[in-house]
């Protein structure tokens, strides 16, 4: 009697086993599908970048360093109306 409950006991655990295995399966099944398709994404994005880079290389230039550029900008603005206000 107390062998035909832990049989049953030990049948229910494996199905319960058996369906989380199978869920966890699924899931990296998934993940794989997902993390080949975002390969793919990086892929393309790194050859139309350096399609673009070819292309274009002072435009390149421009979006890569445009906050360095709009900084020296601003600080040469700022001298320009701190001499301004000097000599004036």
């Amino acid at each position: 009697m107390v062998t035909d409950k832990q049989d049953q006991w030990f049948s229910e655990l494996e199905k319960e086993n058996n369906e989380r295995l199978l869920q966890l399966e699924q899931a990296m099944q998934t993940k794989d599908k997902l993390h080949r398709i975002n390969a793919e994404k990086i892929r393309k994005q790194a050859g139309s970048a350096a399609d673009f880079k070819a292309k274009h290389p002072r435009l390149s230039f421009l979006k890569r360093y445009n906050v360095i550029i709009m900084m020296l900008l601003f600080w040469l603005i700022t001298v320009v109306f701190n001499v301004a206000m000097f000599i004036g």
